[in-house]
């Protein structure tokens, strides 16, 4: 009787004992990153959205847009990161200080992308009108109210200005006619920080509606990933 007494406790504080373990589940260190595309022609009119591949950078991890535009990283470990974004014709666009922390991260804001430029700038002159400068631009083929065109010009004191090396660049430009005459007002040339006297140097690029750029910290400049860069040479002007 002792004997089976002693054995009934020992199994009831084997049980009591497994019943006050608690198991906690090691805390995730990785989850998804997803979000979305459109992809456009050059101008407006939105096209497929499948086959643009979206990367971690100093990771492995990589995907593929799907019709719909959509991409899911699996796996990737928490931290904040740079993503990358690449398809023939588009360049490369990155998108800096991505967090990724606590669980699955969605990029709310859908990334919309454009092809490169196939706007050539043929012919660029300058001219100063009063208290104004007039930017006379050809383009190929030429911009009209059938066949919207885009261009970006840069402005800088340097001869050697490009998408680059600039001081002031300007929006994404519609061009329908040619040539276009682009006026710089007294007060942009001001705003843009240039003053009475000075020889300003000025180069224009084609451009496309969606310019896939951005701001690289690293090289602490803006990005004009597809931009035409077939170009006429710069051209000089003193500010009124």
């Amino acid at each position: 009787t002792k004997f089976y007494l002693i054995l009934i406790l020992a199994v009831f504080w084997s049980c009591s004992g497994d019943g006050d373990e608690e198991t906690t589940p090691p805390a995730a260190t990785a989850a998804d990153i997803t979000g979305t595309v459109s992809l456009y022609d050059e101008g407006v009119t939105q096209i497929d959205n499948s086959g643009m591949t979206v990367k971690v950078v100093g990771t492995s991890k990589s995907a593929t847009t799907n019709t719909s535009g959509s991409f899911t990283l699996s796996g990737v470990p928490f931290g904040t990161y740079t993503l990358t974004y690449e398809k023939a014709g588009y360049g490369t666009f990155k998108k800096y200080g991505v967090e990724h922390k606590n669980g699955n991260t969605f990029i709310s804001q859908t990334t919309s992308l454009g092809e490169a430029s196939t706007t050539q700038v043929t012919v660029l002159e300058a001219t100063v009108d009063g208290n104004d400068v007039v930017l006379s631009v050809t383009t190929d083929p030429p911009g009209s109210l059938g066949n919207k065109r885009y261009i970006r010009y840069f402005l800088s004191t340097d001869s050697g200005v490009s998408s680059a090396n600039n001081s002031y660049y300007s929006g994404v430009i519609l061009s329908q006619n040619n040539p276009l005459n682009l006026r710089l007002t007294a007060s942009t040339l001001s705003d843009a920080g240039f003053s009475s006297g000075q020889t300003v140097y000025a180069k224009v690029y084609g451009d496309s509606f969606w310019s896939n750029e951005y701001d690289d910290p690293d090289l602490g400049t803006r990005v004009f990933p597809i931009l035409n860069m077939t170009s006429v040479n710069a051209v000089s002007f003193i500010v009124p």
